[in-house]
């Protein structure tokens, strides 16, 4: 289980900084709706992410699009990002992206797929406390 250290809000559902592994991320602040579980400015927390995804990509785009294998999320702008990971699973498809893994980027029952590197865009990078 991943942990992030809580550095700034504007507000729930609106952005919010967070550090995870030494590096700073914009995300949507869905922290804050559970008052009771609140971490404090400065103060680790365990997380998860809660992403909505770009559904217009076409697949083309996704396989093609990580030549360097990479597995990282890399800002865009705000809470937007463009992911690159690693096919690891089918039924569900799980994409390895290094500090968080996403289902269901495609659907597909092709054992092919498991290992290709992908990338896709995050339309919105969406964080709670667990």
């Amino acid at each position: 289980m991943m942990e992030a250290i809580f550095i700034s809000t504007n507000g729930t559902y609106l952005e919010a900084t967070l550090e995870i592994e030494g590096k700073q991320y914009c995300v949507m602040d869905e922290l804050t709706l559970d008052i009771e579980n609140l971490p404090k400015i400065g103060e680790s927390f365990a997380f998860e992410f809660s992403n909505s995804l770009d559904e217009d990509e076409s697949w083309e785009s996704i396989f093609q699009s990580n030549p360097e294998k990479k597995k990282c999320i890399e800002q865009v702008s705000g809470w937007r990002y463009r992911a690159f990971g690693q096919i690891i699973s089918i039924n569900p498809v799980i994409v390895d992206c290094g500090i968080l893994k996403e289902e269901d980027i495609i659907h597909t029952n092709d054992p092919s797929v498991v290992g290709e590197f992908i990338s896709f865009t995050i339309s919105r990078l969406g964080v709670y406390a667990i």
